[in-house]
């Protein structure tokens, strides 16, 4: 083919980007995937798909064997794999979650590398013949939840997510307790002891769904001013509206709250008549969203955490009751995902079964570890 006709084909024949994302998504549990350097990966969960900034999909899970350990990661597509370095995923840290380049036209042999170093395996679609594609289909009789799921009644899909909640917010506590117990400032005998663990966590909650990393070292930031403030990923000069005003928000807590204490300002609010709305008005400058994120995420379990400590049961008993009887949180990626993968037909309501589907991601659905899910067991 000469240059002309290679020009040609490439502006009207040549397959978009979304013709491999069409046929990485049809690719059944079991797919042998053959690699670049001769080996290959079974295909055990395409995962989900990506937003339009940074890897195509996120969360697949991959083996190298069957029966194998099991790679949990990013996937990006390209038509070419020359696309990689075109694209200059090879400077940007968003992509070193990727495990697997999976393209049309193998037609760079130089490393898919990322921006640490690491070198990624190709995956070339068009490799994949009739005898290679489905090997272990048979193998594949769906997942265990989906049969669980369906023999059990409404009040025993709602105990399960409840029971996955409550075991969320415990795991939170007591990651909670357990800084607590490190901090040196909690050795002081003030009013703002447990604000050194409560801003950064608080900070962080601002940054989910967006740089948590760098939320939190912000926090941190404002606790210690020699502490390192790291460079946000994919920003320009000065943040976007939604960050500034996250931003805003963390100066307002750090600032005008620790004149008496940030514990002591949301503990104050928490006990008062109305405790949600206290809380929400408090945090309301993000957003009620924002707020309730907080409130559940951070606020709730690290109340439940110095109750512990303190050997308060009262405290204790209204930090639980809040989160379980807390209306709901907006919708994400991962709850929206688990609905789909527990075949729920609709989103649960109350905030304390939302995070149950976080739980049962977290713990063992990202991994595909269903030996071990309390959605995939038979007996629950």
């Amino acid at each position: 083919m000469n240059a002309s006709a290679v020009y040609a084909w490439t502006l009207h024949d040549a397959p978009y980007e979304n013709e491999v994302a069409r046929r990485w998504w049809m690719l059944p549990p079991g797919t042998r995937l053959p690699l670049s350097n001769g080996e290959a990966y079974y295909l055990l969960f395409a995962g989900r798909p990506g937003s339009s900034a940074g890897p195509d999909v996120h969360d697949a899970v991959l083996s190298m064997k069957r029966g194998g350990q099991k790679l949990v990661g990013d996937i990006e597509f390209h038509v070419h794999s020359s696309a990689w370095l075109l694209h200059q995923h090879h400077t940007d840290p968003r992509y070193n979650n990727v495990l697997l380049h999976v393209v049309l036209i193998y037609d760079d042999t130089a490393p898919t590398r990322r921006q640490d170093g690491v070198v990624v395996p190709v995956c070339c679609l068009n490799d994949l013949s009739s005898t290679r594609l489905w090997p272990l289909q048979h193998e594949y009789t769906g997942w265990p939840c989906h049969a669980v799921m369906q023999q059990l009644s409404d009040q025993q899909r709602f105990n399960l997510l409840r029971r996955a909640g409550l075991l969320r917010f415990e795991q939170k506590m007591h990651t909670f307790i357990e800084q607590l117990h490190t901090s040196e400032a909690n050795k002081r005998d003030t009013s703002c002891r447990y604000d050194p663990c409560l801003l950064p966590a608080l900070a962080e909650g601002l940054g989910y769904g967006r740089d948590r990393a760098f939320f939190r070292a912000a926090g941190l930031y404002l606790l210690d001013s020699e502490y390192p403030l790291p460079e946000p990923l994919g920003r320009s000069m000065a943040p976007s509206p939604l960050d500034a005003g996250r931003l805003r928000m963390l100066q307002t807590i750090a600032e005008e709250w620790q004149a008496t204490g940030i514990w002591q300002t949301l503990q104050k609010a928490m006990c008062g008549s109305t405790p949600l709305a206290a809380l929400r008005a408090l945090l309301g400058d993000v957003g009620l969203a924002r707020a309730d994120i907080l409130i559940c995420n951070v606020v709730l379990p690290f109340a439940a955490a110095v109750a512990i400590l303190e050997h308060d049961t009262a405290l204790s008993a209204l930090a639980q009751e809040l989160y379980e009887s807390h209306p709901g949180l907006v919708s994400n990626r991962i709850t929206r995902s688990m609905c789909s993968q527990l075949q729920l037909k609709t989103m649960p309501r109350g905030s304390c079964q939302q995070q149950g589907l976080h739980y049962i991601y977290q713990q063992t659905c990202r991994e595909k570890r269903c030996e071990m899910c309390i959605a995939g067991r038979s007996t629950l």
